[in-house]
């Protein structure tokens, strides 16, 4: 039989005491640091303005802000460049976990010009993913969001600068006619549907071959890197003002192989808009419609996203249209019934994707934690060596 001396004995159970105290202590200081580090950042949390609409270097300065205050889960990534030369940039969220391989949501606005409260509505979703992380947690705890909230500068630039109703990017096509409908730019059924998308003066040119234009190749590469990485699972490019949900295909007619499921996410982004404020959104395959090719969810989704959707946003309250130029004073209104949408479908998706979710632990533990475990470790340790003399 063993036997301890009595001061060594001693020693021991104060040390186990001071383990278990110091574990305490620093679980307690680590919750009180992360509390410290959430009020400091609500207090230099950059303030998105939602009383006007922002030019491109106004949005691009929110982005650089998100990112600047929240670089330990928001990454601003340059993407490419426009005809004229402007930065196009998108904004990848995470929780912070450091978890590698998350499946991904991406969603792009302002692919036409002159659809102004989409870009709008890219920014809100921004800062209810980063600035509101706490109320919007669930939507990035297995899932990275990638937004791009102006993938056409060009063209909304001269929108608001020249011609209200430009709708198109900014490229020459010869003959003094200028710019492509990069929706109408994607390699899938481009081309086909109607003789205006071969027609270079139009606000339908489909452009001079599939990705002609610079701003539909950023997309089209940061499609790609999702689907090759198998990580891209939602998609939603933001339109503006037929207050609707469509989803492929769009350049023809036939059903989607999981039709259910695209059916499933688009009528609870309707549903939960109706439900927060009366309006009524419809939703359902384009091409049963009208058929043509070049889109970017019919892209997105022939090359790997499994849910792929145009959202249009709604083009009027309370009895009035206001076609893509909401007044001012309903922003605010606008994006927030946007957002509802926004958070239902990538809920519904969510839920489709991973219906039995595991509750997972973040591989990135506290350093505190970490110094705990180490000493009972080694307190564990000097015990086994001890009681085996």
């Amino acid at each position: 039989m063993l036997v301890i001396d009595n001061t060594l004995y001693g020693w021991l159970c104060v040390l186990i005491l001071l383990i278990t105290q110091l574990d305490q202590s620093l679980a307690f200081g680590a919750s009180r640091v992360e509390a410290f580090k959430r009020r400091l950042r609500r207090q230099v949390a950059p303030s998105l303005l939602l009383d006007d609409y922002l030019g491109y270097d106004g949005m691009l300065d929110y982005m650089e802000q998100l990112a600047k205050a929240y670089s330990d889960r928001v990454a601003l990534q340059d993407v490419g460049v426009t005809y004229e030369k402007r930065p196009l940039k998108s904004l990848t969220i995470t929780n912070g976990d450091g978890r590698d391989g998350k499946k991904a949501i991406l969603l792009i606005a302002g692919a036409h010009a002159r659809e102004w409260l989409t870009p709008v509505a890219a920014l809100y979703t921004l800062e209810q993913l980063v600035v509101r992380h706490e109320e919007n947690a669930h939507l990035l705890h297995d899932y990275d969001w990638i937004v791009m909230p102006q993938v056409n500068p060009d063209g909304y630039m001269y929108s608001r600068n020249v011609d209200k109703l430009w709708r198109n990017t900014r490229s020459p096509n010869g003959f003094n006619c200028f710019g492509t409908n990069i929706n109408r730019n994607y390699d899938i059924g481009w081309g086909q549907g109607y003789a205006e998308l071969n027609d270079s003066c139009t606000m339908h040119y489909a452009g001079s071959k599939p990705f002609s234009e610079p701003e539909t190749r950023a997309v089209r590469d940061k499609m790609l890197e999702l689907v090759q990485s198998k990580r891209g699972m939602l998609f939603i490019t933001l339109h503006s003002h037929h207050t609707s949900i469509f989803y492929p295909w769009v350049y023809k007619s036939d059903t989607s192989d999981n039709d259910n499921d695209l059916h499933d996410v688009a009528e609870a982004g309707a549903e939960a808009i109706f439900n927060a404020t009366g309006t009524r959104f419809t939703y359902g395959q384009y091409g049963k419609e009208d058929t043509f090719g070049g889109t970017s969810l019919d892209y997105a989704y022939s090359i790997g996203f499994p849910l792929s959707y145009a959202f249009e946003l709604s083009g009027e309250r309370d009895g009035l249209t206001f076609d893509f130029w909401p007044p001012k004073n309903l922003l605010k209104d606008l994006a927030d019934e946007s957002w509802v949408g926004i958070s239902a479908m990538a809920e519904k998706a969510i839920e489709l994707q991973s219906p039995d979710r595991p509750i997972t632990v973040a591989k990135n533990s506290s350093s505190s934690y970490s110094l705990a475990n180490m000493m009972k470790i080694i307190l564990l340790m000097t015990i086994i060596t001890v009681l085996s003399r």
